[in-house]
């Protein structure tokens, strides 16, 4: 009886010593922060996108949000309150995306970041209901396939940039990380020199993929040379990257503070690409498609070590690479052959 007695009574002064701790002043700053009074729809947007992790998400919704509500202020609507959104509001907006040209995928998405608020909005109790259930999106048009260079045309991209510029220096190792490891643009961006490490007598790089997923890739003889001459170049302009620093330094005289913005990476390979004479419609992406085609070409690598690489969650993303190519070389258009018959 005695035993337990005292024990109830270690726990309680436990409690105590506890709850008379020193007041933790940045996190007591937070709370007060989240309950502070709302004024405007930027505080309620602010909340809505507290809810997601990754900060390329929240600057994606943000960016497409800004949209909306420009347009509601070029038409004298100005929105304080997700219970000011109506109806109508999304209509006209999907309406005039669609006059404009605006390509179908990019008019959902935005149409969809808007749903996603609303339907936010209701879950948090700030509506009653959601009046954008009743418009319908636009169809998603099926679009072309991103088009890949071709060998000779990765080749002359690569050599392009000017190695006796740093920004020569830095854009080729853009233009090798993408064509050589077939990153998206973010991936590409957010690599830092301790990416890169050694594992079992394999020189590896942790790339950070969407939704923060992890992948570890090897890194190949033509790769390290690479970044060796890469790193060894940078010194040379003045630059000594360490393990913290990023690895694609995009500052004309000084190091990175922060990652390189992926619309500089889209700029680059515009950039050659116009350079080279290449006339077919081409991006980073066009890059990606490369590496992952070129895979599949060889027809050595199985399709999900190919999709492992890439950083797809689900194999049949990977499938449309290889329904592209085979598209292409089964296409019925070879079998028209009318003069062929003919001279028979």
């Amino acid at each position: 009886m005695s035993q337990k007695k005292d024990y109830e009574v270690i726990e309680l002064n436990t409690l105590e010593v506890s709850t008379g701790r020193e007041i933790n002043q940045e996190l007591a700053q937070k709370f007060k922060q989240a309950k502070k009074k709302k004024i405007g729809i930027h505080d309620f947007v602010e909340d809505f996108l507290n809810q997601f992790v990754s900060e390329q998400t929240k600057k994606a919704y943000l960016k497409d949000l800004q949209f909306f509500f420009d347009f509601l202020k070029s038409g004298g609507e100005y929105v304080g309150h997700p219970r000011d959104i109506n109806a109508h509001h999304f209509q006209f907006y999907r309406d005039d995306m669609i006059e404009r040209g605006l390509a179908s995928a990019t008019i959902n998405r935005r149409l969809v970041c808007i749903r996603s608020f609303m339907k936010w909005s209701l879950a948090a109790k700030l509506i009653n209901h959601n009046p954008l259930d009743v418009v319908k999106l636009p169809k998603v048009e099926t679009e072309s396939p991103t088009l890949a260079f071709d060998d000779e045309e990765v080749v002359a991209m690569i050599d392009a940039p000017d190695l006796t510029t740093k920004k020569g220096v830095s854009h080729r190792m853009v233009l090798v990380m993408l064509f050589t490891l077939g990153l998206r643009r973010s991936e590409l961006v957010n690599i830092r020199l301790k990416d890169f490490y050694t594992e079992r007598g394999h020189n590896v790089l942790r790339i950070k993929g969407k939704g923060r997923k992890e992948r570890h890739i090897p890194v190949n003889e033509f790769l390290y040379n690479e970044l060796t001459n890469y790193v060894n170049a940078l010194v040379d302009h003045g630059i000594t990257l360490t393990p913290e620093d990023y690895l694609v330094q995009s500052h004309p005289k000084f190091k990175n503070e922060a990652p390189m913005d992926g619309s500089t990476v889209f700029r680059i390979v515009d950039k050659y690409k116009k350079q080279l004479g290449i006339t077919k419609r081409v991006s980073p992406h066009s890059c990606r498609a490369t590496v992952i085609s070129h895979l599949l070409d060889t027809q050595k690598t199985p399709i999900r070590d190919v999709a492992i690489f890439a950083g797809h969650s689900k194999i049949t993303t990977t499938e449309r690479y290889d329904k592209r190519r085979k598209g292409l070389d089964d296409s019925a258009a070879y079998q028209v052959d009318y003069l062929t018959k003919k001279s028979g």
